[in-house]
């Protein structure tokens, strides 16, 4: 019979948590949200794969002009559109939520193993695998998120075979230099950013000789070990290279050049996209540099935080135990961490969506913060001393946790305890920009609508929730543009909605018919149309019907009074007719509900220039540009007002 110490082992203690969290993550998986990257990136999944199929003939996945989506190696997109192209899966979106859950598991083994291999203990392995199922903003992206975690996995999985390559110098395994070599073919199939790794490798290669100067005398010394380290680092390098380009049709087109303009792409990448940062909007080509900073501070978990503050203080204690080897291989998986992002913000790089982009570091943050709590307690003799220490680090464990059991699958819209929370950063950060939302919403709403024949609009790209419906038609519409699209339901999540507009409730439709909360806060609404007077009016003025439109587009405005796409109707419809006066009027009504609406200064402006007020008109567009650089409807009359001032400086 076994004792019970015998099966509460450190090393049991590992596996049983990894079992649990499988088990977790598969029971989770049927009930997570679509993200609207899917919709994106699943389409051209099913392109690449039919490159393969067809023998290069169809080059559809290399015609990528406006989302770049060829420069992604996206191999595990790609698997997901293999497996269900040769089993014809119905819930295709299914594969993709087990096939994420898959690889979140995976990370889950890499990160315990790294923890391993800087601590010696399975308790911290264990303790890694708790910490990062509750870390929301990484866990509740493990589902729909195929590219960032498959990535941190790999890009993880190469921080631990590197650690392990240079244990065992002077003579490495040959499975360790396999699995590497592996590793980093994964990471660079997912994004060609896993290049990184290459460097690491190198740069640990060099360090571990002020390490341990030895090495360099053997290696020289001894031939059969130079040989067979020069061979390892030739099957990492082809391996990691050559195999991570397979299944990625643009870098096989030209696999020298092609993956090296990827990666510039990457680092610099051109699509700039309207971003809330500290409660203003920000285009994210224009985003200051604390942006990457500041959101690491405001998502993740206290006790996180608390546990990398821990790991800082013992690393700043081991520099008085200079050329130790631990404290060389916890500066470099320090480095890993802190590296990439320093590196982002002194290239300028283009990031949005808080920290997603740099999600892959996560892991190996709470590795650290991990390994700093387990010194923590094993810096305390006294076993009552570590009581407070314990429960202090669980205690703050349980605010995530709780966090998540309320929300999913929107969990990933976690803001910490330490800057206020989910309540303070509603309309002053970004929030449910993934729109997971959206499920509770139209589960909600084809409950509803049963077997009526209706359009249902949203102001996100997630036609998969009615695919299979016959009776509901999905219609895409920007929110405040709402009125010119013919629609009866509408799901809209206020992620894009101006800030201005949220804080002083100038958004809120006068048709709501129910409101989904995310932690207190608004998240999305759902409409019930009836009378569309709103589109009516609008397409009376489309064909010229002035009188007849003015007088339905009033009558709707009394019944919804916050509709600033109204009142741009009739301000241009003023503007046609020459009544600037009354211009004047519905600009006045408009600013009150959106002060900052684009259309609203370009009516102004051209109501000027119409009255030849040049000078004003230009003053108009200035401040135009200032609150929208990238308008590029203001572009035309920019150009005839600045030909006018010309003329009259002439």
């Amino acid at each position: 019979m076994h004792k019970t110490s015998d099966i509460f082992t450190a090393r049991n203690m590992f596996v049983f948590s990894l079992i649990l969290a499988g088990a977790i993550l598969a029971l989770l998986a049927p009930k997570a949200a679509v993200n609207v990257d899917e919709m994106l990136h699943y389409p051209h999944a099913k392109k690449v794969v039919n490159w393969y199929y067809t023998g290069g003939e169809d080059a559809s996945c290399l015609d990528t002009p406006v989302d770049n989506l060829k420069y992604y190696g996206q191999s595990v997109d790609n698997f997901t559109a293999l497996f269900n192209r040769i089993f014809s899966v119905d819930n295709e979106f299914l594969t993709r939520h087990f096939t994420g859950a898959f690889f979140f598991w995976l990370l889950l083994l890499a990160a315990g193993l790294l923890g391993k291999e800087l601590s010696g203990s399975y308790w911290v392995s264990a303790l890694v695998v708790l910490s990062l199922m509750v870390t929301p903003r990484l866990f509740g992206q493990a589902f729909g998120n195929l590219k960032d975690i498959p990535f941190a996995t790999g890009y993880l999985a190469g921080v631990l075979f590197i650690i392990r390559f240079l244990k065992e110098l002077p003579q490495p395994k040959w499975k360790t230099a396999i699995l590497l070599g592996l590793s980093i073919a994964f990471t660079c199939s997912v994004r060609i950013g896993g290049l990184i790794l290459f460097a690491y490798l190198g740069l640990g290669l060099l360090a571990i000789l002020f390490v341990k100067p030895f090495l360099l005398k053997y290696f020289i010394s001894t031939k059969s070990c130079f040989v067979r380290l020069a061979g390892q680092i030739t099957v990492i390098a082809v391996t990691g290279y050559f195999i991570g380009l397979l299944f990625w049709p643009f870098a096989l087109q030209d696999v020298w050049h092609h993956p090296l303009e990827s990666l510039s792409m990457m680092e610099h990448y051109k699509v700039s996209i309207k971003q809330i940062f500290e409660g203003s909007v920000n285009w994210s080509t224009q985003l200051p540099w604390k942006y990457l900073p500041h959101w690491f501070w405001i998502a993740t978990p206290e006790f996180v935080l608390l546990g990398l503050i821990y790991f800082i203080a013992f690393l700043t204690y081991m520099f008085t135990k200079l050329f130790d080897e631990q404290l060389f291989l916890e500066l470099f998986v320090f480095f890993t961490l802190v590296f990439p992002v320093v590196y982002v913000i002194v290239i300028g790089s283009n990031l949005y969506s808080g920290i997603r982009q740099m999600l892959f570091v996560v892991p190996v943050m709470v590795v650290l913060a991990s390994l700093g709590f387990y010194k923590m307690i094993r810096s305390q003799k006294n076993r009552g001393r570590k009581i407070p220490y314990l429960l202090l680090f669980f205690g703050l464990m349980l605010l995530p946790m709780v966090h998540q059991a309320k929300t999913f699958p929107v969990d990933y819209v976690y803001f910490n305890h330490v800057n206020g929370g989910n309540k303070k950063a509603w309309s002053n950060f970004e929030y449910d920009y993934y729109f997971h939302g959206m499920k509770e919403a139209t589960d909600y709403l084809l409950d509803e609508i049963g077997d009526e024949n209706v359009i249902v609009a949203m102001n996100c790209q997630l036609p998969n929730y009615f695919e299979k419906i016959p009776n509901v038609s999905f219609q895409y519409t920007r929110y405040l543009e709402r009125s010119s699209s013919d629609w009866d339901y509408a799901l809209f999540g206020v992620n894009y909605i101006h800030p201005w507009q949220l804080k002083h409730d100038t958004w809120q439709p006068a048709k709501i018919k129910k409101v989904f909360y995310h932690m207190g806060n608004p998240l999305v609404v759902l409409l019930e149309r009836g009378e569309k007077d709103d589109l009516w009016g609008i397409e009376a003025l489309k064909s010229g019907n002035w009188d007849e439109g003015e007088k339905i587009l009033q009558k709707a405005f009394e019944d919804e009074p916050n509709n600033v796409w109204i009142c741009v109707n009739l301000a241009n419809l003023k503007l046609a007719q020459g009544k600037f006066a009354e211009v004047d009027k519905w600009l006045q009504k408009g600013r009150a509900i959106h002060p900052f609406y684009e259309p609203l200064y370009l009516i102004e402006a051209q109501k000027l220039y119409d009255q030849g007020s040049y000078p004003e008109s230009m003053a108009v567009l200035n401040q135009l540009i200032e609150v929208n650089p990238r308008y590029a409807s203001a572009g035309p009359l920019l150009r005839k007002v600045k030909e006018k001032l010309s003329i009259n400086q002439n």
